[in-house]
């Protein structure tokens, strides 16, 4: 027979069936807690009808019934069968009177209230005068002297009893802080329960609908509690109004320099001869932590220097960690960065080849998709690989081979995953898992992004430890977008938006010198067939999408930093970390696919504390986005005037356009607007706008759609919808 560790039930210990039972009961208490102060506020509510009802003459049954006669009836809704009924007559109020606290009444003077009822004499004399509440006092009418003491229940699992009153000392403010609670009554009585927060605090009274004279208005004197609910409102406006300018006069640059932060002097000194002093917020506070060797999930707008955030601090763990002589064969990888594109990993890994300039024993490489998957496996035995920046797909697809690569990531010291919100979505979701799975535990993690919704965060935790920091640089409430980027939205028809991006164009180029714009597309067909017709218009613009071969988008990226007068035409590949300095202008051109898509393709301009313009395109029939992001300062502008001559020229350079091309567009086309919900729920109305759509480029027939990806789309039997034979 085994010796081995007793187990129960779903394969836990015994500490864990413990727990899961404490948990069980926990619950179960917070449950019958709630359950009696749902009792105890429609009492409250039954007496104060009962009591504000005018005298009547409608037959008894229709009058509102008794306190007692109303909780019983609602206790009875929680008693199941065969369950212990805990009503009974001692619950009712016990009638005693004391001495009422002094306040003023617009009726009655202290002095004629004691003449009309004299204090009590010895009643109640344990009471503490400090569970007097002078703000619920005042709340009421001053000729209330009849005070009601109700016990309440406590059902407590932490204590040995089934009815004990906890400590006075404990944490929890609606479990554990018991004293005097205080409702008065029209009739001028007060009720005074002594019980727990949780159970009897923080009623809500029911407000009649039915409009009371002006008297009984008068006497309950509510001039008081309408005047405290004003001031708390107004406080409230006035904190986020505060925060609100708080955020918009910090500065980008904090007053800490990176020879004071603690890194390598060696970092420093090529951070200094990059230009790099002064280390921006986001920078002085994630170093910090990391420093610290603690987890972190980081929230900070684009452009605020979120790379050397994590680099800076990954850097000291290959320092620390090459110190400490390591027996393996193979040298081990001891920072992984993922990044959900190739450009942005391109990037990451050039900027940390800027901080590394003088430690030649650390290496930086990339594995991105795109490229030959042999002279990947040759570049990593032969050169130095102590920091791997890698896409999920690319680096998943090492580790599943058997060359050895998934050994050398067990000596991983720290993980960073940017664009989080991005990775740990339902697209790279289960990649992300696998992989997770191949790294050590003991490890840091950070997870750097721009927006963090809350899906995000609770899927973080697969990557995070429990005692995680949270650093939140945008602060609650704040908008997550740059205050000095200006924000406009067009709805013209849909067969206007190329005609309307080359006005917006004409204007902005007019306007400004060193102009540099992105046009961001729906899709990648989208993508091509607007840098097609903005090349015929004899403009000088470039292209970059997922279709296009690895080589050349490196090479337009780059040219794309480094010249101005340029306009870049893309797709989402360049929306989320990529950072091309000066961009005066973005165009989003169709709703983006979320809110989040839309804040990083603007993040592209106004970095580094600099302005910017964004400008949003949409249609009537998508005019919905907006309502998503109405948090936003996003502005409507009026439609401007269009030229005649500039549609003849569209129409003439449309012409000229292969018209394989437009067949992709409008294939690209449908498939995207059916993968949105809002607009494909109506398939008829979807093939009417694809026809239009078809017609505006230039096609006098819709492309015909394979049977198979008719199915698939739930376009087969849509009038407008052409099927392949």
């Amino acid at each position: 027979m085994g010796g081995g560790p007793r187990t129960f039930p779903g394969g836990i210990n015994k500490w864990q069936w413990k727990r899961l039972h404490q948990k069980k009961a926990m619950e179960k208490e917070r449950k019958l807690l709630h359950q009696e102060k749902q009792l105890y506020q429609a009492r409250i509510r039954s007496q104060i009808r009962a009591n504000l009802s005018p005298p009547t003459t409608t037959p008894s049954h229709h009058l509102p019934i008794s306190s007692n006669h109303h909780l019983k009836s609602l206790a009875n809704r929680f008693i199941k069968d065969g369950a212990e009924d805990l009503w009974n007559q001692d619950d009712g109020p016990i009638t005693i009177t004391i001495k009422p606290p002094h306040f003023h009444s617009h009726h009655h003077t202290h002095a004629d209230s004691a003449k009309h009822h004299p204090p009590p004499q010895n009643e109640f004399p344990t009471m503490n005068p400090r569970h007097y509440s002078s703000a619920s006092f005042a709340f009421w009418n001053s000729t209330s002297q009849l005070v009601k003491f109700n016990r309440a229940r406590y059902y407590s699992v932490r204590h040995g009893t089934r009815f004990r009153t906890k400590d006075s000392s404990g944490s929890d403010d609606e479990d554990s802080d018991y004293g005097l609670q205080h409702v008065v009554r029209t009739d001028g009585e007060v009720d005074m329960m002594l019980g727990g927060r949780a159970s009897l605090g923080k009623y809500d009274v029911k407000i009649t609908r039915r409009r009371l004279p002006q008297k009984e208005y008068d006497q309950l004197a509510f001039s008081m509690p309408v005047e405290m609910i004003r001031s708390e409102l107004g406080m409230k406006k006035f904190m986020e109004s505060k925060a609100h300018e708080n955020d918009e006069e910090q500065p980008f640059y904090s007053k800490t320099r990176f020879d004071e932060c603690g890194i390598s002097p060696l970092t420093v000194k090529a951070l200094s001869e990059a230009g790099y002093v002064q280390m921006t917020r986001v920078q002085e506070t994630s170093v910090s932590v990391g420093l610290e060797g603690k987890d972190a999930l980081v929230k900070a707008k684009t452009g605020t220097g979120k790379s050397a955030a994590f680099m800076l601090p990954a850097i000291e763990a290959v320092i620390n960690a090459m110190d400490v002589k390591n027996k393996q064969r193979m040298p081990p990888i001891y920072v992984l960065i993922l990044c959900p594109t190739r450009e942005l990993a391109s990037q990451i890994a050039a900027e940390t080849k800027v901080m590394l300039k003088y430690h030649d024993a650390i290496g930086v490489q990339t594995l991105v998709g795109g490229t030959r998957f042999k002279l990947d496996q040759k570049r990593l035995e032969t050169e130095p690989c102590q920091i791997l920046v890698a896409t999920p797909g690319r680096l998943l697809d090492h580790i599943e081979s058997k060359s050895g690569f998934s050994a050398r990531l067990m000596g991983l010291k720290m993980l960073v995953i940017d664009e989080a919100d991005h990775l740990l979505d339902l697209g790279f979701r289960k990649d992300m898992e696998k992989i997770v799975d191949c790294l050590p535990r003991r490890k840091q993690s950070f997870l750097f992004s721009a927006t963090m919704p809350k899906e995000v965060r609770r899927v973080s935790q697969l990557v995070l430890n429990r005692d995680h920091v949270y650093i939140d640089m945008v602060g609650m409430g704040c908008v997550e977008t740059h205050s000095k980027v200006k924000q406009l939205y067009l709805v013209a028809p849909h067969q206007q938006h190329f005609e309307m991006v080359l006005h917006l164009l004409k204007y902005h180029l007019s306007e400004v010198v060193d102009y540099k714009v992105i046009i961001f597309c729906t899709t990648a067909m989208m993508t091509s067939l607007m840098h097609l017709l903005l090349h015929e218009m004899k403009m000088n613009v470039r292209e970059m999408h997922s279709r296009k071969p690895q080589l050349y988008r490196t090479r337009i990226s780059d040219e794309f930093k480094e010249r101005k007068r340029l306009i870049l035409v893309t797709s989402d590949v360049s929306s989320r970390g990529m950072n091309y300095p000066d961009i005066t202008l973005v165009i989003q051109v169709g709703v983006p696919p979320d809110r989040e898509h839309y804040i990083h393709r603007l993040g592209r301009t106004g970095r580094e504390g600099k302005t910017g313009e964004g400008i949003l395109l949409l249609a009537p029939w998508e005019e919905y986005f907006i309502n998503e992001i109405r948090d936003l300062p996003v502005e409507k502008s009026s439609l401007p005037p269009l030229d005649p001559d500039m549609n003849r020229k569209l129409e003439d350079s449309m012409a000229k356009i292969d018209p394989s091309v437009k067949e992709s567009a409008y294939l690209a086309w449908l498939g995207y607007y059916n993968s949105i919900r809002e607009i494909s729920r109506d398939k008829t109305t979807l093939a009417e706008l694809a026809n239009q759509f078809s017609q505006s480029i230039g096609l006098q027939n819709a492309p015909a759609l394979f049977r198979k990806t008719a199915l698939r789309m739930g376009l087969k039997d849509i009038p407008g919808i052409q099927i392949r034979k």
